[in-house]
């Protein structure tokens, strides 16, 4: 029987890992300025008081984790595969710094959970047939786009909210929407519908929502993802003419 020599084992471990970081740092150098045009776009929504460089510092650390995991053979593109990672770990360095108002936070919980269901959308290798499905591929991303929207604003509509500026009939299709919506939530397989209460409802953040379900993060953001899906799938079918509800109204922009 063969058996391979465990010295030259060794010393192709050592090749690839040596040969894999010198490609991270390859993309770390190349994609600097990258990162930091992804920070200015989140910096120009925030404060002016917030410092610049610590945008930067999360943004670099995102970049550096991007680039430490990244395999070509998936058949995605850096820029694409960085972004969210690079998104995602700015918002995390704001959530842990806790420096925000709740109007802020309002305004960046729908961009922080549409970055974990991009993140997980850009992860997937292209189909061999892509310029046939990408219509509905880009259908359904927008869809499930909605249902994070959707949610965040439910989840919103917890605090106390000023309906002076609003009409009565728009009170009215809000109300029918958010028990649409609801109701729809309710109808998902339990560990779905947990992880959509969690992230949206409680705060927690996929990683956190995986410790308390017992998943790991992988799993959790294709869990979301899916559950985003289905809830929008079930929010259509309640919807639905005859069924009561409107499907031309659609709530107000997070402000």
């Amino acid at each position: 029987m063969f058996r391979p020599n465990s010295s030259k084992l060794a010393n192709a471990k050592k090749e690839g890992a040596g040969f894999a970081q010198a490609e991270a740092a390859r993309l770390i150098e190349a994609h600097v300025s990258y990162s930091h045009a992804i920070a200015a776009e989140v910096i120009r929504k925030l404060p002016p008081e917030l410092e610049k460089k610590d945008i930067q510092g999360w943004a670099d650390v995102g970049l550096v984790e991007a680039a430490s995991a990244f395999d070509p053979s998936r058949g995605v593109q850096f820029k694409t595969f960085a972004y969210y990672r690079i998104k995602g770990a700015i918002y995390d360095g704001l959530r842990k710094m806790g420096w925000y108002s709740k109007g802020h936070y309002q305004q960046l919980r729908f961009e922080m959970h549409a970055n974990d269901y991009m993140q997980d959308v850009s992860t997937e290798p292209s189909p061999p047939s892509a310029s046939s499905t990408q219509p509905h591929e880009l259908r359904e991303i927008t869809g499930n786009l909605t249902s994070c929207y959707m949610l965040s604003l439910e989840a919103m509509a917890l605090e106390p909210e000023d309906h002076s500026h609003r009409s009565a009939e728009e009170v009215a299709l809000r109300n029918q929407q958010s028990r649409n919506l609801r109701a729809s939530l309710a109808q998902l397989p339990e560990t779905n519908r947990k992880v959509l209460e969690f992230c949206y409802f409680e705060g927690l953040t996929l990683a956190e929502a995986g410790e308390r379900m017992g998943l790991s993060k992988s799993w959790v953001c294709r869990l979301h993802a899916k559950s985003l899906e289905m809830l929008r799938q079930r929010f259509l079918r309640m919807t639905a003419p005859g069924r009561g509800g409107n499907l031309a109204t659609f709530p107000s922009p997070i402000r």
